[in-house]
């Protein structure tokens, strides 16, 4: 699919992954990491002339280094870049031990095209819910001011606009308003990408795109005011970024395959 500028660049987000040390470990019944590498073949089947993967967050579980070493190898078998923030589950220290501190994939702004993607930081210590820091929402002001003249796509962990489910809503971004604020003065930023709610989400908001998107394991059920998992298969975000500014998007999930997963959890 192609907008209808002169070009457009296509991109996946994977997000969520929470894997562990051990491979055969299990988050409440799903081996994270067979449905990682399940996504992963997904994308190889579907995709073509992707520029990059963003990587959203979440993706350990038990923030080993072994688990973020092996994600990294997973995703580096797409053949393209990748791109990193921490989740709430995440240690950016712990991150770079495992891969690299100068490793390219903790790159917080790059350019692709006309576009410029902005990679923010929401994680805080011993907490599930997420805060830009007054050095990451500086950051972000340097950037957008810096890239006047280019289309932005702005990368958080933490959801930046209300869910429908109570337990989970309670767990993001605590001052969206901060981040908002900024966004609404800055007409290039174009989208907004996070993680964190392990469904598929999409809002337009003052012209601007807010995408939210499944996890590679467990899907949280999008309603319900406690604690739910949803039955739908993982999954990921594709995006075409045009070069007017336009962004097409759309998730896919894996098909024809039942997950064992305990559906009766309270929690995880």
């Amino acid at each position: 699919m192609t907008t209808n500028s002169t070009a457009s660049i296509r991109l996946v987000q994977i997000t969520d992954t929470h894997l562990y040390a051990d491979s055969s470990s299990v988050l409440v019944g799903m081996n994270c990491e067979e449905s990682l590498q399940d996504v992963l073949s997904l994308i190889r089947k579907e995709e073509r002339d992707l520029v990059t993967a963003l990587c959203t967050g979440d993706i350990s579980q038990d923030n080993s280094k072994a688990s973020y070493q092996r994600f990294y190898a997973s995703v580096a078998g797409l053949g393209i870049p990748q791109y990193w923030i921490p989740g709430n589950h995440d240690e950016m220290t712990v991150m770079q031990q495992a891969v690299g501190s100068d490793n390219p994939c903790f790159s917080k702004s790059f350019q692709l095209s006309g576009w410029r993607i902005i990679m923010l930081n929401t994680h805080v210590d011993g907490q599930v819910y997420g805060q830009l820091s007054a050095a990451e929402l500086h950051f972000l002001a340097q950037q957008l001011q810096a890239a006047k003249h280019q289309h932005v796509l702005i990368c958080l962990h933490h959801n930046c606009l209300p869910v429908d489910a109570a337990w989970l809503q309670k767990h993001a971004l605590v001052n969206s308003d901060q981040l908002l604020a900024l966004i609404d003065s800055h007409s290039q930023v174009k989208g907004v990408l996070f993680g964190h709610i392990h469904q598929d989400y999409e809002r337009n908001r003052n012209s601007v795109l807010y995408l939210g998107s499944p996890s590679t394991c467990i899907q949280f059920h999008p309603t319900k005011n406690q604690f739910a998992l949803d039955q739908c298969n993982p999954g990921y975000r594709w995006l075409e970024l045009g070069s007017d500014g336009v962004i097409l998007t759309g998730v896919k999930r894996v098909s024809n395959k039942r997950y064992q997963v305990d559906f009766s959890s309270i929690g995880y």
